[in-house]
């Protein structure tokens, strides 16, 4: 009897709900080269270490806009942060001064002062099939 309950329990017990986020980044200057999204699940890393990411993508650009997916994401707290790859060199190209030339985004339009966004700014919940606009900026 308890294992016939245990099994019909199961599905309930060990179900972990995943949802899908939508990331639109628009206002990006020209159709050249593409879009890396970065998605972090923590402060580690974010916004300048993609290899702390929780998820990354790097999506085509049309029409000045992008459109990163993120399929099977548990609840939680998230924040975004991405670029514009212009040259297609696969990174973000700064300045002397290490100021970005290429565009820069984060979730909720979060900006830093003398540096990149932080987390807290940034982040947003992830409780269903969620939806983020990001506006690139030069």
């Amino acid at each position: 009897m308890a294992a016939y309950l245990l099994l019909l329990l199961y599905p309930f017990v060990f179900f972990t709900p995943n949802y899908r986020l939508t990331v639109t980044i628009s206002s990006l200057r020209s159709n050249d080269g593409t879009v890396y999204v970065s998605l972090y699940n923590s402060e580690a890393g974010y916004p300048t270490d993609p290899n702390k990411a929780f998820r990354k993508a790097i999506v085509k650009i049309i029409n000045r806009k992008a459109v990163a997916v993120f399929d099977s994401i548990p609840e939680g707290v998230y924040a975004v942060g991405c670029f514009h790859d212009e040259d297609g060199n696969g990174k973000l190209n700064t300045n002397f001064l290490g100021i970005p030339s290429e565009g820069v985004g984060a979730s909720n339009d979060a900006t830093g002062f003398m540096g990149p966004p932080k987390f807290k700014d940034a982040s947003f919940p992830v409780r269903m099939n969620t939806s983020i606009s990001i506006q690139m900026k030069y």
